[in-house]
């Protein structure tokens, strides 16, 4: 067992209580059949089936497996089980055969007992299968034998012992156990550290340690400490660890990942890479001391969706076949014993997010070739298996429209999909996502000229696949011109006095004739920039009678007034036949017509 749950010391918050449990009910747990104590957890625990994501469903493949510790599939697709208790059981074409394949004498007080399994890489040809198991005694110790299988139960008589580990203490928690084959041949062995920090920094032990032998039990000269360390101690890997419960390599690379149940701040995902040190009990966590390998992924403890108490299982979703969405491939499955969820971790960015929830206690986790996941719930005292079962894809039904607003309105996209739940939204702004952007619609609350012509188009997506949307323009358009007229009127602010002296040409006589005696008026308008390389061409102007007849101004100048960038002057010269009396004048600048402002012709 990773945690015991009847007690308050393995999470490490009182070390003086490691490995300790109450008497009292070390001898009635004794006395409790599978029943009774499955009971009893429900105390601590939910037994709802697990949460999973749209389209995964799960089934029980095995029940009735009391105090179950790892499993690990043979070549040949039976699934091989370990209680704690000593039996190694055998789950074959969907059912738990009756007979054990072996079953052990061992010492299972607090988290001892029978810990690992993993099988030959040559099984089809020699039938060994490895096990992980304390020895009992009046000093106990974990070891590492081997068994030759005949049919589904061990060969009598077959056990072959290749690593003897130290003795351990009263302590009975941090074991390890796990074991597993490398693509190198080799058997790696995970050892926890007894609840002795001080054995994790060691050479003269096997203690809190990652261990690697050949399969015959002897050492591999090329162990990365086989020089410094002696005897049996050279089969050490790694070191500075605390409680290494599970890891697992990915297949078809050597690349291994190592959950490391942590004390009382952080549990741990590290790099298993030979000759590491991963700093217990010096450090917990992320660290930046140089001696120590820092884990790639960490969480904390409490009771929040992204925390827990104690990592267990490891699983990397590598399959031959790939059943999952190809969203899943080559990510890490990971569990947390005390809140019952697996989460997926990401080793292109060392992020995490989660998958399921309510899974029961979950110990050990396995990718099978057809691309199931299976996970084994001490909780339930059984083996699920997740699949997924098919769902659909997200598809765009309504695509967003292109948008036409004036600068400073808002404008909004939208966007509809159809496919599985839930879906997820991102907006893109000329293919780069939009930040917090992530619903079916997106709104840009005030647009502004530096808006015109983006485009805009949003990523749906689900448990399934993708669908992207296509673009839509943004056209953002300045407000059209406004000229200036006095407070509370329509009456134009025209200056054609002859003291106003601006380019191109002065006002010569109080007649507000120039030289071509052709009568000119100056207008102030509001929301009229030039844009660069535009000159007076780009605005007209025309001026109405009352009779709603038009005539054409012809704009002779158009440009800021000094000091007053905000407020652009327009000279218009007026035609000869413009009647006397009221007349509205407006002018046009790309496509938008200002207000009527009037002024009189006498």
């Amino acid at each position: 067992m990773i945690r015991n749950r009847f007690s308050d010391n393995s999470t490490g918050a009182k070390k003086e209580t490691f490995g300790r449990r109450p008497v009292v009910l070390s001898k009635i747990l004794r006395l409790l059949s599978v029943v009774v104590i499955v009971f009893l957890a429900g105390i601590f625990f939910s037994f709802d089936a697990a949460t999973l994501p749209t389209g995964f469903t799960e089934t029980m493949i095995a029940n009735g497996l009391s105090s179950p510790t790892a499993m690990d599939f043979a070549p040949d697709g039976r699934l091989f089980v370990c209680l704690q208790g000593g039996q190694l059981r055998v789950i074959k074409n969907g059912s738990l055969l009756a007979t054990p394949f072996v079953t052990l004498t061992v010492d299972s007080a607090g988290e001892r007992g029978l810990l690992g399994v993993t099988f030959d890489p040559n099984f089809s040809a020699n039938n060994f299968v490895y096990v992980y198991y304390t020895v009992p005694g009046s000093l106990a110790h974990n070891r590492v034998s081997r068994f030759t299988a005949s049919g589904d139960v061990a060969t009598p008589g077959s056990e072959f012992v290749l690593l003897n580990l130290n003795d351990l203490s009263s302590a009975g928690n941090h074991n390890g156990g796990a074991i597993h084959f490398g693509p190198d041949g080799k058997l790696y062995i995970a050892v926890g550290e007894n609840a002795n920090g001080s054995n994790s920094q060691t050479l003269s032990n096997l203690l809190g340690k990652m261990l690697r032998i050949n399969s015959d039990g002897t050492i591999p000269t090329d162990n990365p400490f086989f020089n410094t360390a002696t005897g049996v101690n050279r089969a050490i890997w790694a070191l500075g660890l605390r409680n290494p419960f599970t890891f697992a390599f990915k297949p078809g690379t050597t690349r291994m990942f190592i959950n490391d149940v942590g004390q009382s701040t952080w549990e741990e995902i590290n790099d298993g890479i030979a000759g590491s040190n991963y700093g217990w009990p010096t450090t917990e966590g992320p660290t930046s001391d140089p001696n120590f390998r820092s884990p790639i992924f960490w969480y904390g403890h409490g009771s929040l969706s992204t925390e827990g108490c104690a990592i267990t299982g490891g699983a990397f979703y590598n399959p031959t076949t790939v059943q999952f969405p190809s969203s899943y491939v080559g990510k890490y499955f990971f569990a947390d014993y005390c809140n019952s969820w697996i989460r997926v971790f990401d080793p292109s960015n060392n992020t995490a997010a989660g998958f399921a929830s309510s899974a029961s206690n979950p110990v050990d986790l396995k990718v099978t070739n057809d691309g199931s996941l299976y996970y084994l719930s001490i909780g339930l005292a059984s083996v699920f298996r997740i699949q997924f079962g098919g769902g659909t894809s997200p598809g765009i039904t309504t695509h967003p429209s292109n948008q036409a607003v004036m600068q400073g309105q808002p404008a909004t996209f939208t966007v509809a999909a159809s496919g599985s739940a839930p879906l997820s939204y991102q907006w893109q702004r000329n293919m780069v996502d939009i930040s917090g952007a992530t619903s079916s619609s997106y709104t840009l609350s005030s647009t502004t000229l530096a808006d015109n012509g983006a485009k805009f188009r949003c990523v749906v997506s689900n448990a399934f696949g993708t669908a992207t949307s296509n673009e839509a323009t943004l056209t953002v358009q300045p407000p059209p011109p406004m000229l200036v007229t006095e407070q509370n009127t329509d009456v134009a602010i025209a200056f054609d006095s002859v003291n106003m002296l601006r380019d191109p040409f002065p006002l010569t006589n109080t007649l507000n004739f120039s030289s071509d005696n052709r009568t000119r008026v100056m207008l102030f308008a509001l929301n009229l920039d030039l844009l660069p390389g535009e000159d007076n061409t780009a605005v007209t102007a025309q001026a109405e009678d009352s009779l709603l007849n038009a005539f054409p101004l012809t704009v002779e100048f158009v440009g800021k007034v000094p000091a007053y960038g905000w407020l652009t002057e327009v000279v218009v010269k007026l035609p000869d036949n413009l009647p006397t009396g009221d007349v509205m004048v407006s002018i046009t600048w790309h496509a938008r017509t200002s207000n009527k402002a009037r002024f009189k012709i006498k």
